[in-house]
């Protein structure tokens, strides 16, 4: 059985302009796996518009892998995700926010653990 070593990953960012908007994690490095046990985001501003939607997805190898949709969004609103994921080397959490509006400030949080990257190994 590999390593287990707590990971907590936080992201936030103010996105200016209106419209289709991500915030993503960044990468998972070379060497490591993550398990991500939770994930939990939120907006301050609720969505507006015809499409209003928010979706998490794995992002790399050149498709979004969706994972789970939130229609019409509201502000200041904590919505989770309890399934546990996995993230091999170059892959990344991402949540597409559809019509965001000018200004939101979007959070993304996820805690889970890291192994050292084996083939094979979960």
């Amino acid at each position: 059985m590999a390593k287990k070593n707590a990971l907590r990953l936080h992201n936030s960012k103010t996105f200016a302009s209106a419209g289709l908007v991500t915030l993503e994690t960044d990468p998972t490095p070379d060497n490591m796996t993550y398990c991500l046990q939770r994930m939990a985001w939120e907006i301050n501003k609720a969505t507006s518009g015809g499409n209003t939607r928010a979706r998490l997805y794995i992002k790399g190898h050149g498709y979004k892998h969706n994972l789970a949709e939130q229609d019409a969004p509201v502000a200041d609103a904590r919505y989770w995700d309890a399934d546990p994921i996995w993230l091999v080397p170059g892959e990344s959490l991402a949540l597409d926010i559809d019509q965001a509006q000018a200004a939101t400030v979007a959070s993304l949080d996820c805690t889970g653990y890291w192994t050292d990257f084996v083939e094979g190994v979960v």
